[in-house]
């Protein structure tokens, strides 16, 4: 933000206080004394001498008098103050104050990213599960530098929430900056209603269940609690519960979801603030206990807020193991002060800490077992990007309607010089792998091999996905996925091994 503008927000105050009868011409000894009670000292007074003097400048010389407007000014002014805070402190306007209370009741309109500044930079904390941003496959960390080709520099969150959102079926391109890919890159977005199912459950190979919590919204303890319940009732020997790109949500959901495991009575997570009435401690009730069988938690740096609060309360009170990629790292109490105009003010006033004393905010839930989660190359993000893997799929089936072939039975093969190669016949994966490589090339697509066979697993397991989803639907392609993710493969394993030992 150039210095001029910074002097018209923080000179626009005065017209703020003028509204609240502190303003006008020189404050009198009246309004001093309403300046006092609001918490702004003598100094403070005197440090708005030259705010006033370039206020009445900007009054009464200011060239296009039709931008002098009071209103606009006003909410400038606050945006320009509350901006110098932190990136979670936010004003918001009637219409973005509407918006955020409609999110949290499961439903808006956008490209389905939850977004923060980091290092002066628009970067995105995570994609919501089954959004178009999440189809498109942006990823935790992505840095946004531009939207519709407008440089995101010096933009603040609410600027760019509503430069990305728009009507369903309108396109948005962000230009992405990620690690390891040497260039920026446009990601095309076609804008949907976003509607956000928190929670959905597996039950994987094993008997493993599985429970994936996107965000801490209204519903996510009943549809919790009725996930959990099923998976117990099928037999379920341990369980995954998944918060990877979760960025938090409600305080009070996580704090119910956090008590399914921890003991009742126990501390979930305390804050600390400037005052005291801002210092509260959640303790668990246990009303609805797990089974006690073994508990593994994935995370990763799209993880934040109340998901690190569930986080940080099993891993204090040693209930499970945590594994993937460190987290967000932000563990802040926002106060959301509505004004009398309809808009409201988002403010920090305190910061989460663990059981145990440990700050999240900053440090963030550091995993028992680090497992990187798979990015991809340059070949599979490009042919993800041109739908290669849905158009494979649908080729692939009209040669083979029940999907891929069983295994040969090696038994019921004949012994001779012209069935050596019947002995040895080619694996799923060699033979998916020869089709695609085929059909790439009938389409006249440049194959990459190398980094063909460096993604070779995670390209066959989204290939497989795509017939599951074509074969027996969207529930069936998550399931895939997930048995080919090495988060949760890792997960598993650490499951099985507490199960190997588990007291009964």
């Amino acid at each position: 933000m150039n210095r001029f503008k910074k002097i018209i927000w923080i000179t626009c105050v005065v017209m703020f206080i003028s509204l609240l009868g502190f303003f006008g011409g020189w404050i009198s000894g009246a309004s001093r004394s309403a300046v006092s009670d609001a918490g702004l000292t003598e100094d403070t007074y005197d440090s708005l001498r030259p705010l006033i003097q370039s206020m009445s400048l900007i009054r009464n010389n200011y060239v296009d008098v039709e931008k002098i407007k009071q209103k606009e000014l006003v909410y400038g002014a606050i945006k320009g103050m509350v901006g110098e805070l932190d990136p979670y402190s936010q004003f918001m306007d009637p219409q973005t104050y509407k918006d955020m209370r409609q999110e949290t009741k499961g439903a808006f309109g956008g490209l389905g990213i939850e977004i923060s500044i980091r290092n002066n930079l628009l970067t995105i904390i995570s994609p919501i599960d089954g959004t178009p941003a999440f189809r498109a496959g942006i990823q935790p960390g992505d840095e946004i530098m531009k939207i519709d080709g407008d440089s995101t520099e010096g933009i603040t969150i609410m600027d760019a929430v509503h430069k990305m959102r728009g009507l369903k079926g309108t396109k948005c391109v962000i230009t992405i900056r990620r690690q390891g890919v040497e260039d920026w890159f446009d990601v095309p977005i076609t804008r949907d209603i976003i509607k956000i199912h928190s929670v959905r459950h597996e039950m994987l190979e094993g008997e493993i269940g599985y429970i994936r919590v996107s965000e801490f919204m209204e519903r996510t303890e009943k549809d919790f609690n009725r996930a959990l319940t099923d998976l117990q009732n099928r037999g379920m020997n341990g369980l995954i519960l998944d918060l990877r790109n979760n960025p938090g949500g409600l305080l009070k959901m996580a704090a119910e979801i956090a008590e399914y495991f921890v003991p009742k009575g126990k501390l979930i997570v305390y804050t600390e603030g400037r005052h005291k009435a801002q210092n509260m401690r959640f303790f668990s009730t246990r009303k609805r206990p797990y089974n006690g069988k073994p508990l593994a938690v994935l995370v990763n740096q799209g993880s934040a807020s109340a998901s690190e609060i569930v986080a940080g309360a099993i891993q204090d009170w040693d209930l499970g193991i945590i594994v993937g990629h460190k987290t967000w790292g932000k563990g802040s109490v926002q106060t959301i002060v509505p004004l009398g105009d309809g808009s409201a003010l988002k403010m920090t006033t305190a910061r989460y800490l663990t059981p145990q004393g440990r700050l999240i905010h900053g440090n963030g839930i550091t995993p028992d077992f680090q497992v990187e989660a798979y990015r991809p190359n340059e070949f599979y993000t490009k042919i993800n990007q041109e739908r290669r893997f849905e158009e494979f799929a649908r080729f692939y089936l009209k040669g083979h309607p029940r999907g891929e072939e069983k295994k040969a039975n090696k038994a019921s093969i004949a012994v001779s010089e012209k069935s050596v190669k019947k002995l040895r016949p080619e694996t799923p994966d060699q033979k998916l792998r020869k089709s695609f490589v085929q059909w790439l090339k009938e389409q006249h697509v440049e194959v990459n091999q190398h980094q063909l066979n460096q993604d070779l697993r995670f390209i066959l397991n989204r290939i497989r996905q795509e017939i599951a989803k074509k074969l027996k639907g969207v529930p069936a392609a998550r399931k895939v996925g997930l048995e080919g993710d090495p988060q949760v493969l890792r997960a598993k394993d650490a499951i099985k091994i507490a199960l190997k030992y588990h007291k009964k």
